[in-house]
C-alpha cells in the first residue's frame, strides 16, 4: 500500500512538472527607457480566484523607510534609481502571501509588467530555498474598465511551439526533469522579441495557464 501511495505521489508530481507554465527568464523583459509608472495600479484588488492583491509604490515605500537620505548606502541609492517606477505586489490567498517586485513598461501603447519574486512563505526548508532561482516573468496588462483589468502571463507552451518549429531564435536553456526552458537572452533581446511577438500573426498567442481578472476594491488617492 505504501509503495502504491509513493508511486501515485510520483505520478502526480510528474504530471505537475509536465503541465504548462509561464515563460521564465534570467534577465528582465524590459529596457530602462521603456518603463512607465502607472499610478492607477496602486491600491487594493481582488481577483477571480478569490485572492487579494495589494499594489504599493516602490518609490513611496523606499522613501518612507529611508527618510534620512544621508544614511542611505550607495547600493540602495542605485536600487532606488533602478526601481523607482516599480511596485511591490502582495498576493494573498488562504493566508499565504507571495510578494513580487514588478516593473511596468510599454511596447507601443501596450502595457506589460515584469515580475520577480521578492518573498514567499511556502518554502520553509533553507536547503530547498537555496536551490531556487528567482527568475523574471512577463505579463500583459489590459484595462477592461476603470477599476477592472486582466493580467495574462506569457505561457511557455506558446514559445515551445515556436522553438519546435524553428520559428524562434531566442537564447534559452532546458532545465529540470521536464526539460522546460528558461530564457537566457539579454533584456534588449527579450524586449525586441516581445515587440515582434505582439505584431506576429500567431493563433491564440496570449492563451495562458496563468490569467487573472482583477477588480479594484480600495483605490489609493
Amino acid at each position: 500500500m505504501e509503495i502504491m501511495k509513493t508511486r501515485s505521489l510520483i505520478l502526480l508530481c510528474l504530471l505537475a512538472f509536465f503541465s504548462s507554465c509561464i515563460v521564465k527568464s534570467i534577465q528582465p523583459f524590459y529596457i530602462a527607457e521603456a518603463t512607465e509608472y502607472q499610478k492607477h495600479l496602486i491600491g487594493e484588488w481582488t481577483d477571480d480566484k478569490k485572492a487579494t492583491w495589494t499594489v504599493v509604490s516602490f518609490k513611496d515605500t523606499f522613501l518612507e523607510d529611508n527618510k534620512d537620505w544621508t544614511k542611505v548606502s550607495d547600493e540602495d541609492k542605485v536600487a532606488y534609481q533602478k526601481y523607482k517606477d516599480g511596485y511591490f505586489i502582495i498576493r494573498t490567498k488562504n493566508d499565504n502571501e507571495s510578494v513580487f517586485m514588478a516593473m511596468p513598461f510599454k511596447i507601443d501603447e501596450q502595457l506589460f509588467m515584469d515580475f520577480i519574486p521578492f518573498d514567499y512563505e511556502d518554502i520553509s526548508n533553507d536547503l530547498v530555498s537555496q536551490h531556487l532561482l528567482r527568475t523574471h516573468s512577463v505579463a500583459k496588462i489590459d484595462t477592461l474598465e476603470s477599476n477592472t483589468l486582466n493580467i495574462t502571463w506569457l505561457d511557455e507552451s506558446r514559445l515551445t511551439d515556436l522553438f519546435k518549429k524553428d520559428k524562434l531564435k531566442l537564447k534559452h536553456e532546458k532545465v529540470g526533469i521536464d526539460e522546460s526552458f528558461i530564457l537566457t537572452a539579454t533584456s534588449k533581446e527579450l524586449y525586441a522579441f516581445l515587440k515582434k511577438y505582439m505584431k506576429a500573426d500567431i493563433e491564440n498567442k496570449w492563451e495562458s495557464s496563468e490569467k487573472f481578472t482583477l477588480t479594484k476594491t480600495n483605490a489609493q488617492p
